[in-house]
């Protein structure tokens, strides 16, 4: 008899305890939740500042973007045309862009985002579906409706940047959430 009130007791705490870690749980989402909401602020006005500053130097510096067949070639790097219409995982975008091939290259990759946010443009535009974006005009009309993009750029184990071009900023979210890819693939000269 002794051994079932034992394991009863076990079992209170047990659940006790479940219950406590459900509540800490639910508290360290709600953080998370409010830090994020931070982040994003912080993100925005670093754009704001950022963008001043790259308007600055693009003034100085005007850099020509040119179309080829499916690649826009920019700077150093040539930029996929057209994205494509499936989404991904974090980890199924970086698999795809391994075995892409457009225009007879290979070695393509998923941007980081730093080379996301150089598609961004300070206005939306909208394309001829009606859709508006805050994207380069050469990208504007493959743009999907919810337009997303992956890049490679981690924030932590479980959670990588994404260009959002429908809001005009950047995020990061779980890997495991489905977003639109665009590849990229260094101009070796």
């Amino acid at each position: 008899m002794q051994t079932q009130t034992d394991s009863s007791k076990i079992y209170k705490e047990r659940i006790e305890k479940l219950e406590q870690a459900k509540l800490k749980i639910d508290e360290i989402k709600s953080k998370m939740s409010i830090l994020e909401k931070e982040l994003l602020e912080i993100k925005k006005l670093d754009k704001i500042l950022i963008y001043k500053d790259d308007i600055n130097k693009s003034k100085l510096k005007k850099k020509k973007i040119y179309k080829v067949d499916d690649i826009l070639f920019w700077d150093k790097l040539m930029y996929q045309r057209f994205p494509p219409k499936r989404v991904f995982s974090w980890q199924e975008a970086i698999d795809y862009a391994k075995t892409l091939t457009i225009g007879q290259y290979q070695n393509w990759r998923l941007p980081t985002i730093d080379e996301l946010e150089r598609l961004f443009t300070k206005q939306s535009n909208k394309n001829s579906l009606g859709d508006s974006h805050f994207i380069i005009k050469e990208l504007l009309e493959v743009m999907p409706k919810e337009s997303c993009f992956w890049s490679s750029s981690e924030e932590n184990e479980p959670y990588a940047w994404v260009a959002d071009f429908s809001r005009g900023y950047d995020y990061w979210r779980k890997k495991e959430l489905n977003y639109h890819a665009i590849f990229v693939r260094d101009i070796k000269l």
